[in-house]
């Protein structure tokens, strides 16, 4: 019994299948869409790190929540981006895993961080 087994580290995509017009104009909006998340929540970073006035547990909570936005579309927009604008349909089973790892720590990271603050709300409360 023969068994086969792939051992090559680039895996192959499935095609997008975009005319070249829509392609182009779906690069263009995900790039902008893109740029507008980093650079929002590059203000929000620096807006609580530069106000002294905003070091408290609730605005630190506040402060993950961007940070945890910008490891999931860092993980996520580069990779279409990409695709749109080459096509090339190939991707390293490194940057794979690399990517699965960054989209699920996002999911996981929204979900407590969101749980760490409904939390701190009802502690509040109940004093």
């Amino acid at each position: 019994m023969v068994i086969y087994y792939n051992t090559s580290s680039i895996l192959n995509l499935q095609p997008l299948n975009l005319p070249l017009e829509t392609a182009i104009s779906t690069f263009l909006l995900a790039t902008l869409s893109y740029l507008v998340i980093l650079f929002c929540n590059l203000c929000l970073i620096l807006t609580v790190v530069l106000n002294k006035t905003l070091h408290q547990p609730m605005h630190l909570l506040l402060i993950n929540l961007p940070i945890n936005d910008l490891i999931g579309s860092t993980a996520f927009f580069p990779q279409i981006i990409k695709e749109l604008l080459l096509d090339t349909r190939k991707m390293h089973y490194t940057a794979c895993l690399a990517q699965a790892f960054c989209i699920h720590t996002y999911g996981v990271g929204a979900v407590l961080i969101l749980s760490l603050m409904a939390y701190d709300r009802k502690r509040i409360f109940m004093f």
